[in-house]
């Protein structure tokens, strides 16, 4: 019998961007000592710069920041990198119209704020599943 074999969490590497420092750290502290390796970016234009020098396998983005908003970010990074990526949306609106912003911009999924560290890393897992 053939078993599929799992990539091990040490080989993922995620970018999370969040202009709350809270949340941003916060998510830092679920997915590192799982053995991710994290990138941290406190606005749009970090994350881009971060994503143009990083071979990342998924993206964690706020939509409402100060420069770019994630959507704007998760754009520039896609044509960046000219490549397919996961990305998981956070935001503490969680409206009918941003939702299908979401969908629009190919989001794996849009959780809402305050952020529940079960989902998100669910959410994580199943998507980098999904991808990779």
């Amino acid at each position: 019998m053939m078993t599929l074999l799992k990539r091990d969490k040490v080989h993922y590497k995620i970018l999370i961007t969040d202009d709350d420092d809270d949340c941003r750290f916060g998510l830092n502290e679920i997915f590192e000592p799982e053995g991710y390796t994290t990138y941290l970016a406190s606005c749009g234009r970090e994350a881009v710069e971060i994503a143009k020098h990083e071979l990342l396998h998924l993206l964690i983005l706020d939509v409402h920041m100060p420069d770019f908003s994630g959507f704007e970010t998760f754009e520039f990074i896609k044509e960046e990198k000219k490549i397919q990526i996961p990305c998981i949306f956070v935001s503490a609106d969680t409206s009918k119209s941003l939702k299908f912003e979401a969908i629009e911009a190919n989001a794996y999924t849009l959780i809402s704020k305050p952020i529940n560290k079960e989902i998100i890393k669910y959410a994580v897992e199943h998507s980098l599943e999904k991808y990779y």
